[in-house]
């Protein structure tokens, strides 16, 4: 197969420390790097640039999923175990969840941060250079599949983001409005049996969704706390913030296994309860101590 060759290929280079970075540098494209940018801009520069950013990679996700179970393609170690480098990820391989990520992440940064700043704008670009290839250099894709990742999540992302900007100072209503048949349809997949690993993401997902878009019409309607700190108090709201999140993110993680080990409902759970605590309680707490 030509593809695998590719792979092959690149993995001429390989050698001990570039396997440990190759293996640092795919999480770029990971969920942890997307909640971390997500409550950054929510935190500290615009909440409705946030609103927009998770509702894109979320609707990014779903589709991610839904193509990958339609397509079904094995990831080339399933082909070839040789080029399996690290450790190996579930699922299926197209299109790239981690390429269409990225894509989505350093799109909608770019539109609205990225033309202001030369920087930004080479970080992005290096972004979506590098993660797809780490995706081939670990033998976890296909080149079809980080290219049609990518593109997908630019697309979704120019796309989407226009939907929400039709929004206008209605989103937190419609984003409580989509999330619910989101919901209701990720359930309903639950009921065919799937392997978790394979309908994980969705859950995930859809459950991250639900928390966010929750804790965003309270933090609208109710707490309102827009002020944009200076000085150590930035840094103050960042530790603050970050106990926060990394509490429930932690706390919930090792509660759940002790009742049940890869269970996609306790997943939707968690996530919910996340994105809840990165919103609306982040910044009662912000407010209450005014950071």
């Amino acid at each position: 197969m030509f593809e695998l060759e590719i792979i092959k290929w690149i993995q001429q280079i390989r050698f001990s420390f570039l396997d440990k970075l190759m293996e640092l540098l795919t999480q770029l494209g990971d969920q942890i790097v997307f909640i971390a940018v997500a409550l950054i801009i929510y935190w500290f520069f615009n909440k409705k640039v946030a609103f927009k950013l998770v509702f894109v990679f979320i609707s990014s996700a779903v589709v991610n999923e839904l193509l990958k179970g339609v397509f079904l393609r094995p990831r080339p170690f399933n082909e070839d175990p040789s080029v399996g480098v690290g450790e190996l990820t579930h699922g299926y391989a197209f299109p790239s969840g981690h390429a269409q990520n990225t894509g989505v992440i350093s799109t909608i940064l770019y539109k609205n941060y990225g033309k202001k700043s030369v920087w930004l704008k080479w970080v992005l670009l290096s972004a979506m250079i590098v993660v797809p290839f780490t995706r081939l250099y670990l033998g976890q894709h296909y080149l079809t599949d980080v290219i049609a990742g990518l593109v997908i999540g630019i697309l979704l992302a120019l796309s989407v983001a226009k939907v929400v900007d039709m929004m206008g100072d209605k989103e937190h209503f419609y984003g409580l409005l989509v999330t619910v048949p989101v919901i209701v349809i990720v359930m309903s997949i639950s009921m065919f049996n799937q392997p978790y690993e394979e309908i994980k993401n969705l859950f995930v997902a859809s459950g991250g969704l639900s928390g966010f878009m929750i804790g965003y019409v309270i933090d609208k309607l109710y707490i309102a706390y827009d002020l944009h700190q200076k000085g150590i108090k930035i840094v103050y709201r960042a530790l603050v913030g970050l106990v926060i999140v990394a509490t429930f993110y932690v706390g919930l993680s090792a509660l759940f296994d002790l009742i049940s080990e890869n269970n996609v409902y306790l997943d939707f759970l968690r996530y919910a309860l996340i994105g809840l605590t990165g919103t609306a309680l982040s910044m009662f707490v912000f407010k209450l101590l005014k950071v």
